[in-house]
């Protein structure tokens, strides 16, 4: 009787441990979510960046577009998302190239912390606290990151230029909500309202190095206006009219405390170009800035490339095409010799 009484009661522990189990598993799965990749593209897709997202469900991918263009792709499982540039050698042209994929980078992991509950944090648009992901172990805060770093400096028509930074070869982010947690908690991301913006400071814009095809344009505020405890970024705006259809030249911000350059490599030669900077969440633009690029040297001696056998009379202007003369001059002679020959031939005869 009392081994059965043991028995009852050590059943009813057993299923009293198994319930608490089974409860706190729920609770669990509540509190941590796995967030999934339709999610982060759909929040991608939200934040209003530029870039676009899309799915490749097949190849497991999540490829970003620039308007029609693929700039770049995302592997990911059903656990994290990562990307992978380990194979690309590193050049001034490689590294001012991925300007774009680390805005991109950024824009996956806000999207990561806004699904996450994070909305107030994140990190900021132009890439500046990208640096900080080094410092983390995946295990523990669900996101990795390796770069390489890199200076480039020289001289060129506009004065001394330098530019260094860190190159991604690998970023790795986890889509368990736990580790976002974890992430978060470490205190390395600022909220947004701790953020100073200098949405009133109007900044101005300098363009030098006129070539053919480029300008270099440096935007820049007064540092009596902004404190210097702080980095001011712009955006740049260009257009072929001085009034309107302005385009954001690059998606990148520019610092506009430190002296940094922007150079727009894309234009055509002998062309008027306008320019305007903000700062960036500004509303009050910069005065515009004219650009006429030079022409090159088909432009300018179009008329002596089209009319290189013509000289003209400058008194005149009457065109007179030397080896049109010349050829009729050769076929005159040709003919008298031929007509004289005849006449010699009848004489004989």
């Amino acid at each position: 009787m009392l081994k059965k009484f043991f028995y009852q009661k050590y059943r009813k522990v057993i299923c009293l441990f198994l319930v608490c189990i089974i409860f706190f598993s729920s609770i669990n799965d509540v509190f941590a979510k796995m967030l999934t990749i339709d999610e982060v593209s759909s929040e991608f897709n939200k934040l209003g960046i530029g870039y676009s997202s899309s799915v490749d469900s097949v190849n497991k991918k999540l490829d970003i577009y620039l308007g029609s263009e693929k700039v770049m792709t995302f592997n990911y499982t059903d656990e994290y998302i990562e990307y992978i540039d380990r194979d690309t050698v590193l050049s001034k042209e490689t590294a001012v190239n991925q300007f774009g994929i680390v805005f991109c980078l950024v824009g996956v992991v806000n999207s990561i912390l806004n699904l996450s509950g994070y909305e107030d944090v994140g990190i900021a648009e132009d890439g500046e606290d990208s640096s900080k992901l080094t410092d983390f172990q995946y295990d523990t805060y669900g996101i990795e990151m390796e770069t390489e770093h890199y200076e480039y400096g020289g001289t060129d028509d506009s004065g001394t230029w330098s530019m260094s930074g860190e190159y991604i070869r690998y970023f790795k982010m986890s889509f368990d909500t736990d580790k976002i947690d974890a992430l978060v908690a470490s205190g390395e991301f600022s909220k947004e309202e701790d953020k100073e913006t200098f949405t009133d400071l109007i900044p101005t814009l300098e363009a030098t190095n006129v070539t053919e095809n480029s300008v270099t344009l440096y935007p820049s505020v007064s540092n009596a206006s902004a404190d210097s405890d702080f980095e001011v970024y712009c955006y740049i705006y260009r257009s072929t009219s001085e009034t309107e259809n302005y385009e954001k030249i690059s998606d990148m911000a520019v610092n506009c405390v430190d002296g940094v350059g922007l150079v727009d490599d894309k234009l055509q030669s002998n062309t008027t170009y306008y320019y305007k900077a903000i700062v960036r969440d500004g509303d009050k633009y910069s005065d515009v800035v004219k650009v006429t690029t030079k022409g090159t040297s088909s432009d300018v001696n179009t008329s002596n490339n089209d009319n290189e056998d013509d000289i003209v009379n400058p008194q005149t202007g009457i065109f007179f095409p030397i080896m049109a003369i010349f050829v009729m001059v050769i076929s005159v002679t040709f003919i008298l010799l031929c007509v004289k020959k005849k006449d010699l031939f009848k004489n004989i005869s």
